[in-house]
Parts: C-alpha cells; sequence; structure tokens
C-alpha cells in the first residue's frame, strides 16, 4: 500500500484535488522520468512517493516541495519551519527589486533532514 496524505490520498488524487482537474497519469511519470510500466509498478509499492519523486512531482507541477512532505508524513511543519528558521533570509526592497533580481533556490534534498519517527525511504 503506497504512502498517502493525512486524508488518505495517494498522489495522483491529490494533485487532482490541488490542481482542480484530472491529472494524467502520463504527466506523473513524465515528471518522474519513468516509464508508464515503472510507474504503474512504482504506485503499488509502500515506499511511493519518496521524497525524491515529491521534488520530481513538485517542480514539474509547480508546487510546494515541504508542503508535500508534510502532507505525506516526510518532515513536520515543525522541522520545515526549524529549516526556515535556520536559514538567513533577505528582503529586497521595490527599488531594489527594480534594478536587481534575486533568485530563491529550494533546498537541496541533501540539506533536509527526514522525522525521526518516520518509516525509511
Amino acid at each position: 500500500m503506497p504512502r498517502t496524505d493525512e486524508n488518505g490520498r495517494q498522489l495522483k488524487t491529490l494533485l487532482d484535488y490541488l490542481l482542480d482537474g484530472d491529472v494524467d497519469a502520463r504527466a506523473i511519470y513524465d515528471a518522474l522520468g519513468t516509464s508508464s510500466s515503472t510507474y504503474y509498478r512504482r504506485i503499488k509499492e509502500a515506499d511511493y512517493p519518496n521524497a525524491e519523486e515529491m521534488r520530481l512531482v513538485a517542480d514539474r507541477f509547480d508546487l510546494s516541495y515541504p508542503d508535500l512532505q508534510v502532507r505525506f508524513g516526510l518532515m513536520t511543519r515543525e522541522e520545515v519551519w526549524n529549516y526556515v528558521e535556520s536559514a538567513p533570509l533577505s528582503v529586497a526592497t521595490i527599488a531594489e527589486s527594480k534594478t536587481e533580481r534575486r533568485t530563491v533556490r529550494r533546498p537541496k534534498l541533501r540539506d533536509l533532514t527526514p522525522r525521526a519517527d518516520a518509516p525509511p525511504l
């Protein structure tokens, strides 16, 4: 049985809900970079979706990667807040933003830590 979110929804069902429509399985396995047969095998496994698969899906569908991790129980909201509070932030004023563009990068997987009470990946 694959991982589900806090409401018991599997990844595809959650994507349908978040994106307000029917997300094709093809769009998901394209985002994951797998074949259809690999995708349909993976969705039956207990560790689906894992953190890397969530990152790929979040990038493809422009969703929040930390939010997906929280929804599927790989991280707690407190762990996300602790990470955000520990990272140095800079705020640009309107004048600065017109003259200088800053890129915001998502945290790398190696910089995140799993929950101690979560099952192994």
